[in-house]
């Protein structure tokens, strides 16, 4: 763990600009100006974003789960843990010691809560990136509380083909913790997240999408 902890703080700055944390919802002229320069923030990093007063690119996805989420949270594979950060009531957890993560875990398929904990679980950009993704969305269900909500934000295949590449010098996943080609996906089909959704137990998934369609929310409800 410590060499890998030694490694983000040698190769990213993802982690370090806490200029952008909380991360709250930008008025309208930040967003559209972010809207109109989507084309530059591609090529930019997170602080290099914060930095001209824009919505990085990675902020997006995070601004659109808070505006859906309720009570207590779990933020599955957080990564930097800006979700849980920015709302202020949960725990973000991840396989990875990414630095600003709540609580590592061996398997996000076996998480240390009681059923029902959390009125709101998310993971937001990472079910192409967990292998065991069927048993760790059953894992979910299990700690979602009754009426509670999941949360899922995806891209296409091939727009993460083209965003993984495009973005891949500003991608912590491909700068520090190296992407396993061989059992993660770049993006996921429509279809596929909702019939994995599906099969978990949630019901009515709702989709939105954002970023001028090419990422996806999915809104999911455990009865």
């Amino acid at each position: 763990m410590e060499k890998n902890q030694n490694k983000i703080n040698k190769k990213s700055t993802y982690f370090k600009n806490e200029a952008g944390m909380p991360i709250g919802v930008p008025n309208k002229f930040k967003n559209i100006l972010s809207r109109i320069l989507l084309p530059l923030l591609t090529f930019l990093s997170r602080e290099q974003s914060l930095k001209l007063g824009l919505v990085p690119l990675d902020d997006e996805r995070v601004i659109m789960a808070l505006h859906h989420t309720k009570g207590k949270s779990l933020d599955i594979g957080c990564g930097a843990n800006h979700y849980i950060r920015s709302y202020g009531n949960g725990v973000g957890v991840d396989v990875y010691p990414w630095e600003g993560v709540d609580k590592v875990v061996k398997n996000s398929a076996k998480l240390p809560f009681k059923n029902g904990e959390f009125k709101t679980v998310a993971l937001l950009a990472c079910l192409n990136h967990i292998p065991n993704r069927e048993e760790v969305l059953n894992e979910a269900y299990r700690v979602t509380d009754k009426n509670g909500l999941l949360l899922v934000t995806m891209i296409s295949p091939r727009w993460g083909q083209f965003i993984h590449w495009i973005r891949f010098r500003n991608d912590p996943d491909h700068q520090d913790r190296d992407i396993d080609h061989d059992r993660e996906l770049l993006g996921m089909h429509p279809m596929h997240v909702k019939n994995l959704i599906k099969d978990a137990g949630f019901k009515n998934t709702k989709i939105k999408k954002f970023v001028y369609g090419i990422n996806t929310l999915y809104i999911s409800k455990k009865e």
